[in-house]
């Protein structure tokens, strides 16, 4: 229970708490984004609106100015009456003006401005108003003025048109609302632009963005997310379980060592006393029985004898492997000592053998007698792996603190689904073989700090580095 509440909680601390600290940023992120796209979208068309308006009172204005000249041509033969049937006409083609008419005096400062500037001038008080002067081309005088009010519902008309989600204001100089669309929240972001043809400023709301299409946004990144952050989760799941059962690998085979050491311990001295008895007796009946026949099976028996001494020896070394004293040793000479031993036995199986010393000392604190098995263990095994011949070259070397044996063969090799499991007991490609070799080989580097690395080529041969750490 305690496991799986663990798991629960890892689960919420490396999926759950990311998820969601993930969407939550990825929505403001998108928030974010899209508000950004609204404000460029609405200056985008504010100033579409704002050329529109600006092109809707040149012409205006161009209209006007137009009349006017026309009018001043003939103003000494034409009558007010006759003026005004012609603005009254004009009104009811053009669904821009909402009005249109002929002033002969000043009235306002505006008009004022006007005749003295002898311009068209653009009045925005309650509703917006271009007054075109009429300038008598004798006298260079104005003679009056054509006030045309304009239609703010079809401005706001042509506004809607092109935007109609998004609210618009129209302001005078003064700050006035000349028109607006829709409803202008305070609280929302709003953009201005500034007309050309007239001291008037457009002011645009930019829209919010709801949360359904924040989500909308949002959601195939957040399912990315999601899916990503469980691949982590089941790479780590993965790892972890990896992990477990390495380590539960580990725990397995060091119960069986340590079942095969109390083993050892038991039996391997009950096993030597009657083994060295027989051994006794069979010496003893050799002396006697002098024929050849009798010789051989007493020779096969003694060969026997010492193959079942040597199985005890290495159970002996799996269930005490610290028995003996730990001494300061030159590498060099603990493998130049058991030289000539590797010499004959590779000679009599038609190996080429050499040796290759170090070219400076290489003392360890080890056991002598257990260094020497595991050299005569791996260079047996090499010349064992070459029954047709071939070469067998032990080489030492110095790198860095650590002083490097190597044992090198040119045999058959490893078979892919042994080298996985070389370490452990019992198992062997040979057929005679007790599978227990490299692993008191191990056992005894293990105890002495030192590592072993086996590299092996089917049908190439086989590299055995093994280094131990220098003492002082």
């Amino acid at each position: 229970m305690g496991r799986e509440r663990k798991k629960r909680w890892l689960y919420v601390l490396l999926v759950m708490l990311p998820c969601v600290i993930g969407s939550v940023w990825i929505l403001l992120w998108q928030d974010e984004q899209q508000q950004q796209q609204l404000l460029e979208e609405t200056k985008l068309f504010a100033n579409i609106h704002k050329n529109d308006l600006d092109r809707f009172l040149t012409e205006t204005t161009v209209r006007l100015e137009t009349l006017a000249f026309v009018v001043s041509k003939h103003i000494a033969t034409l009558k007010k009456e006759e003026i005004n049937d012609i603005l009254q006409q004009m009104q009811k083609q053009d669904v821009r003006f909402q009005r249109i008419s002929f002033v002969s005096e000043s009235t306002n400062a505006t008009m004022r401005l006007a005749k003295l500037t002898k311009q068209t001038m653009i009045d925005s008080n309650r509703i917006p108003t271009i007054i075109t002067p009429i300038i008598n081309e004798q006298t260079n005088e104005t003679v009056g003025f054509f006030v045309a009010e304009l239609r703010t519902e079809y401005m706001k008309h042509r506004i809607k048109i092109v935007y109609p989600n998004t609210s618009f204001r129209l302001y005078d100089e003064h700050g006035t609302v000349l028109l607006a669309t829709n409803k202008l929240q305070a609280s929302q972001q709003t953009v201005s632009v500034h007309l050309n043809q007239a001291p008037w400023t457009i002011e645009a709301n930019v829209p919010h963005v709801n949360m359904k299409q924040k989500i909308q946004a949002s959601l195939p990144y957040i399912l990315s997310l999601i899916v990503i952050i469980h691949i982590i989760w089941l790479f780590i799941q993965y790892s972890l379980l990896k992990r477990q059962t390495i380590v539960e690998r580990m725990e397995t085979e060091a119960q069986k060592l340590e079942l095969i050491g109390t083993l050892a311990a038991s039996t391997a001295h009950e096993i030597r006393n009657p083994l060295a008895g027989i051994k006794g007796f069979i010496q003893l009946l050799s002396e006697k029985h002098k024929d050849n026949e009798s010789q051989l099976y007493f020779s096969v028996i003694q060969n026997e004898i010492t193959r079942i001494n040597d199985i005890v020896n290495e159970f002996l070394i799996l269930g005490k492997p610290t028995a003996q004293k730990l001494e300061m040793c030159d590498l060099n000479h603990i493998v130049q000592s058991i030289h000539p031993m590797i010499e004959s036995q590779a000679h009599f199986h038609n190996v080429i053998y050499s040796f290759q010393r170090a070219d400076v000392p290489l003392p360890i604190r080890c056991s002598k007698d257990h260094l020497k098995q595991v050299v005569l263990n791996l260079a047996k095994n090499a010349i064992e792996a070459m029954p047709h011949g071939g070469e067998l070259t032990i080489s030492l070397e110095k790198q860095g603190n650590f002083g490097i044996l190597h044992v090198k063969d040119t045999g058959s090799g490893i078979p892919k689904h042994v080298s996985d499991k070389l370490f452990q007991p019992f198992v062997t490609s040979k057929q005679t073989g007790t599978g227990l070799g490299l692993v008191v080989c191990k056992r005894i580097i293990d105890m002495h700090e030192g590592t072993i690395d086996i590299h092996s080529i089917e049908k190439k041969g086989t590299t055995i580095t093994v280094r131990f750490p220098l003492g002082g």
